[in-house]
């Protein structure tokens, strides 16, 4: 009884990693904001938890989300992780094999956004900031890798939406 426990266990662990990790597009994508939309009106969401879809970028003291499509000059968001993330390992370590060697991650995200008052957010002096509460997806931004290698979706179990 215990070893058919075991191995169903077993099959379902297979089953979801290769759900997680055999797509190219994001199941969370039709519930996030596309970073655009959130900087074209950031005073809507300031202060506020959203899900948003962007470009994530590793920079040297941290990380920021942009969006190619964005009109404008500031079109940079510092990341910062929030105190009670607690990231899914293997999600973080899929993450930084995609954003290796300076490479880009499309991602969507959960956090509360931020509009700088008064000076500006993290080493890139940022307008703008997410505190990330949680990482639901990343894929290889499209641009970033050209070749089709390593081409996967991560993806963590939804929490409740708020947008």
């Amino acid at each position: 009884m215990r070893r058919n426990i075991l191995v169903l266990l077993l099959l379902a662990e297979c089953l979801v990693s290769a759900f997680s990790l055999g797509n190219d597009t994001c199941p969370f994508s039709g519930q996030a904001l596309p970073l655009c939309a959130v900087l074209a009106d950031a005073g809507q969401y300031d202060g506020k938890e959203i899900t948003v879809a962007g470009i994530y970028h590793t920079v040297i003291h941290g990380s920021i989300l942009t969006a190619s499509a964005c009109p404008g000059a500031d079109k940079k968001v510092n990341m910062r992780a929030a105190p009670n993330w607690k990231a899914d390992k293997k999600v973080l370590k899929a993450l930084n094999s995609l954003t290796d060697k300076h490479k880009s991650a499309d991602v969507v995200l959960r956090g509360i956004f931020r509009v700088a008052k008064q000076g500006c957010f993290g080493q890139t002096c940022s307008l703008y900031e997410i505190e990330e509460t949680e990482l639901l997806c990343a894929t290889p931004t499209k641009t970033s890798s050209p070749s089709g290698a390593g081409d996967a979706t991560i993806t963590t179990p939804p929490k409740s939406t708020t947008q």
